[in-house]
Parts: structure tokens; C-alpha cells; sequence
């Protein structure tokens, strides 16, 4: 909460951090610009965005796709698919691997002459 002796409005706050989230701009530019610090002007804009019910920027950053097209969420859960294909595929060699090994055995047996 502001105190009563606050150097910025209430009003000056609100447009500060509603200009920083609508235009994309860093609060660190912005504070920059302003000549205000930096944690200030980012805790301005963290009130405002608890104030109208908006995503924090971390969660927002996320869900936003990034350049090739995909959101965060969207690579976890890609992750989490190849992690589960991986696990899969080194299954099916430990399998390969025995089916191997027993071949082996068969052919040794097979090869010896018999009397």
C-alpha cells in the first residue's frame, strides 16, 4: 500500500505499469527513463497486474509462444513425451540385447558336432 507520503500517484502508478504491460516494454527501461528504481516501478507493475486479475509475467512468458512458434508448456510436454519414448527404446534394447545374447547361446549348441 502507498503511504500518505508517497512521491507518485496512485494514478501515475497505474499508467506506468499499464504502459510498461501494454507496450512490451521492460520496467527496467522504463524505470530507467523515469529515473525511478527499478524494484519500484517492477512492484508497481506485480500490484497491477494482482489488481486485475492478469497472469504474473514469468506465468505469461510461458504461455507465450516463443520465435519458432511453441510456448513453454508446449515444449514441457513435448519433453515429457520423447523423455517417455526414450525410456521405451532403451526397454526394448535391454530386450534386443538378451534376445542377442540367447541366439549366441543357441548357435554355440547348434554348432558343435554331433555323435
Amino acid at each position: 500500500m502507498p503511504s500518505n507520503r508517497s512521491k507518485y500517484s496512485p494514478e501515475f502508478r497505474e499508467q506506468t505499469a499499464r504502459h510498461i504491460i501494454e507496450s512490451g516494454k521492460s520496467a527496467t527501461s522504463m524505470a530507467e527513463e523515469l529515473n525511478i528504481d527499478v524494484n519500484t516501478v517492477c512492484r508497481w507493475v506485480r500490484d497491477f497486474r494482482k489488481k486485475h486479475d492478469m497472469p504474473t509475467w514469468s506465468e505469461e512468458q510461458r504461455r507465450r509462444p516463443r520465435q519458432n512458434g511453441i510456448s513453454d508448456v508446449e515444449l514441457l510436454e513435448k519433453n515429457k513425451e520423447l523423455e517417455k519414448l526414450i525410456k521405451r527404446q532403451k526397454k526394448q534394447i535391454v530386450e534386443l540385447e538378451e534376445e542377442k545374447s540367447i541366439l549366441k547361446k543357441s548357435l554355440v549348441i547348434f554348432a558343435q558336432p554331433h555323435a
